[in-house]
């Protein structure tokens, strides 16, 4: 998802978490208190990746026995992921490391008894404990950039602004001549869009956010196949559906990234009805056969 015709006073980038991070804003507010906020979202983000050997969550994942020690920013993180776990019907599952490892490798793997693969959080007055099954180790990719975007927005100064997590965006729309315009990728043409979303303040709510997810990034070939890395819960295996790519409009940025992977995994066949609840504020499918669908709610953010 790219940010087009962005009406910034001030604009701040940075490299991080695998791809960009950009933060903008309007109003009062400068590009170094603009930095400010990326430096609070990096050190947050340093806790909750996997491909950092000393992060939080290297750590807890490498914990002996059933208990690890965690702080406060991955105990949010963590709760989100249950959050979002019963928002999507257990479609947005973080215990699949594993599985997420075979994806990238080719090797075999096979789903756990769901007994094995239980994980809870117990809190005590100074720091919580992550408990967890025998072998299960947490993988928190796109659900801790959901989360990250909403958390920057949340800090980041002046009237409008939009935090932009790799993909995962969070809107606030304040001014009332303030619009941002964002296009959503072609995953089979990557110079072109498959459409124009416009937002403006008056015709959104005050915050919200916007998330695409697909099955044409993150691929890797193996000797049985393409593989990508949205892996569905109920096998273990990347995802089979006939959805190509999922983009959703929803009440943050968190929520707009659970749902969109859950329509992709599910497929046509249940997507529409898992997006239908309140909260979604609109969703755009494009399916294997090239059919581009959109909810009735999609059409007012149309360009």
């Amino acid at each position: 998802m790219t940010d087009l015709a962005v009406p910034a006073t001030a604009e701040a980038r940075r490299a991080m978490m695998g791809g960009e991070v950009a933060v903008h804003a309007t109003g009062d507010v400068t590009r170094s208190q603009l930095g400010a906020v990326l430096d609070r979202l990096a050190a947050w983000a340093s806790r909750l990746t996997r491909f950092e050997p000393g992060s939080e969550l290297v750590r807890a994942n490498a914990a002996p026995g059933d208990r690890a020690r965690i702080g406060p920013t991955l105990t949010a993180v963590l709760d989100w992921a249950r959050a979002a776990e019963g928002l999507t019907d257990g479609l947005v599952d973080v215990a699949m490391l594993e599985a997420r490892l075979a994806a990238e490798t080719g090797a075999p793997v096979r789903p756990p008894q769901a007994a094995s693969r239980r994980w809870s959080i117990e809190r005590g007055p100074r720091a919580s404990v992550l408990r967890r099954g025998p072998g299960v180790r947490i993988d928190l990719d796109g659900v801790a950039k959901g989360w990250l975007a909403d958390r920057a927005l949340a800090l980041t100064p002046g009237r409008s602004a939009l935090v932009d997590a790799d993909g995962d965006i969070a809107l606030r729309l304040a001014g009332p001549d303030d619009a941002w315009g964002l296009g959503v990728a072609d995953p089979r043409d990557a110079e072109e869009f498959l459409a124009v979303l416009q937002f403006r303040a008056g015709r959104a709510p005050g915050s919200f956010g916007v998330a695409t997810s697909g099955t044409s990034v993150h691929r890797w070939a193996h000797a049985r196949g393409e593989t990508h890395h949205l892996i569905d819960p109920r096998t273990w295996q990347p995802a089979t559906s006939d959805i190509v790519q999922a983009t959703v409009v929803a009440g943050s940025a968190r929520e707009a990234e659970a749902l969109a992977k859950a329509a992709v995994i599910v497929g046509t066949a249940r997507a529409f009805a898992l997006l239908d609840r309140p909260g979604v504020l609109g969703a755009l499918i494009l399916t294997e056969r090239g059919d581009l669908r959109a909810t009735p709610e999609m059409l007012r953010w149309l360009a």
